[in-house]
């Protein structure tokens, strides 16, 4: 497959502010935005700013280098490379940026750390039950 073929078959459309690559829902923060509360979302969330409190995803969570999260994220594929204080679960993958500094405990299937990023916080690894997300 050449590369106009693949950008061919990805597609991006926008509706009611909702960003869908693919089919699939994704919540878009932008540096200055700032989200205080608790998320619950049948989607992904990319983080690009100030997170406080709680998101649950059914999707994967992406936090930018630069934001600054103080919460509790649950997601499918984790990928941090900003600071973030809080528990993260990671049901599939949770990557750890050159730039990303974790202060919490961590629960995750598969867990990835670039040189570079710190992690302070109990780890616990491999295959686990999922947690009920109406808490």
């Amino acid at each position: 497959m050449d590369v106009q073929e693949a950008v061919a078959e990805s597609s991006v459309s926008v509706e009611n502010g909702e960003v869908k690559r693919d089919g699939r829902k994704q919540f878009q923060m932008g540096p200055g935005d700032v989200l205080e509360g608790k998320l619950i979302y049948d989607g992904s969330i990319h983080a690009d700013g100030r997170v406080e409190g709680e998101i649950r995803v059914s999707g994967n969570i992406d936090v930018a280098n630069g934001a600054n999260v103080k919460a509790l994220l649950e997601g499918s594929n984790v990928t941090l490379k900003g600071a973030v204080e809080g528990a993260v679960t990671a049901r599939d993958k949770l990557t750890l940026g050159k730039n990303a500094r974790v202060s919490g405990d961590i629960q995750v299937r598969r867990l990835q750390i670039d040189d570079g990023a710190t992690l302070n916080g109990h780890v616990r690894m491999g295959d686990f039950e999922h947690q009920a997300s109406g808490q």
